[in-house]
């Protein structure tokens, strides 16, 4: 490990300390770091580590002496192959890396894993909520647009889903007729209006039924709230 890399990390956990006291959650401080490092920032488990260290009353900044092997797979010449490995095949799998770079398998799918997680610019387990139910030929930029090319409009005339003909009477007979047969291609489409050339008149009658029952709602109430029968 080359010294500035060292400098560098020792800083990184110099601003982990500090965030620390300041009570900031570790995702946070995980993710500020990353504007200013790029790709010489800690890994994320490596920075959670430190948080719980820190968290936990430690006050030294440095690592600790120890008798532990370094990592001699991790090299830039390994990173710069399995990259271009990835690109050049991005179904290959992390035993196949393995055994193209003679690594272990647990170390490659740990490594790899920081880094698509490090890279990734989603915004993790948030939830982003967009309320915008707007219609395009109504939303507020486009109406701006059309005033401003002083474009003439034509409203469109009321509708509500309320007034489209009920098929729920439908699906019972149907499913009742059908039951038990099997369908692997387009021949249901074939079936299902075989089946309804074969009903009786008055069946196929009571969608306009429903219909005229449900534009007398609407008539009486003179468009306030939709208040729809059910259909027997």
């Amino acid at each position: 490990m080359s010294e500035q890399t060292v400098l560098w990390s020792v800083e990184q956990r110099i601003v982990i300390k500090f965030l620390i006291g300041e009570n900031v959650p570790s995702a946070e401080i995980h993710h500020r770091p990353q504007q200013q490092y790029g790709e010489e920032c800690l890994s994320r488990t490596c920075v959670f580590e430190w948080c719980k260290c820190f968290r936990e009353g430690r006050e030294r900044v440095q690592n600790e002496p120890h008798d532990c092997w370094p990592r001699i797979s991790v090299t830039k010449p390994n990173i710069d192959r399995v990259d271009a490995l990835i690109r050049e095949n991005r179904c290959i799998t992390i035993k196949e890396l393995g055994a193209m770079l003679s690594i272990s398998v647990d170390l490659l799918a740990t490594d790899v894993k920081e880094k698509i997680q490090s890279k990734r610019k989603r915004g993790g387990k948030r939830v982003a909520f967009l309320q915008d139910n707007a219609r395009r030929h109504t939303a507020k930029t486009t109406m701006v647009t059309l005033r401003k090319l002083k474009c003439n409009l034509l409203t469109h005339p009321p509708y509500s889903p309320n007034l489209a003909p009920s098929d729920f009477y439908l699906f019972g007979r149907l499913k009742s007729d059908l039951q038990g047969m099997q369908f692997v291609d387009d021949a249901v489409i074939q079936t299902v209006r075989e089946w309804k050339c074969r009903q009786p008149q008055a069946f196929l009658k009571m969608a306009s039924g429903c219909f005229q029952n449900i534009g007398k709602n609407v008539l009486t109430l003179e468009g306030s709230t939709l208040k729809t029968d059910m259909c027997k």
